[in-house]
């Protein structure tokens, strides 16, 4: 898998839920802000095969284990959504419902309320 696929895979996934996605071809790497609150980080090593991702913290700081649950090493695409899936849940678990609602309108409902169908 290269950069424009993990790229792929990542906004295919989150969908509504990033924003500024970010790639870096050179170092296989793909970040974006989920829920406008996380900075999520996904990254391709060529020599070993695996797949990274975490929640930067700050510049120090990366969460990698989410409420005891850590991302799959594997690269291959079901692990990765798998991987995806556990970030995702993390990150819905420490925003309010009410965030969680409102967000959902601005940015799918809105969608449709301002199309001519």
């Amino acid at each position: 898998m290269n950069a424009d696929e993990l790229y792929d895979l990542v906004e295919g996934f989150f969908g509504y839920k990033a924003k500024m996605r970010y790639i870096n071809s050179a170092t296989k790497e793909v970040a974006c802000i989920l829920y406008d609150s996380f900075w999520l980080k996904c990254d391709l090593d060529d020599q070993y095969g695996r797949f990274g991702a975490g929640l930067e913290i700050g510049k120090e700081g990366i969460i990698t284990e989410f409420l005891g649950k850590r991302c799959s090493l594997n690269s291959d695409v079901e692990s990765i959504k798998k991987s995806l899936q556990i970030i995702d849940e993390y990150c819905r678990l420490r925003l309010p419902d009410k965030f969680l609602d409102v967000y959902y309108k601005a940015y799918v409902l809105n969608q449709y309320e301002d199309c001519d169908i």
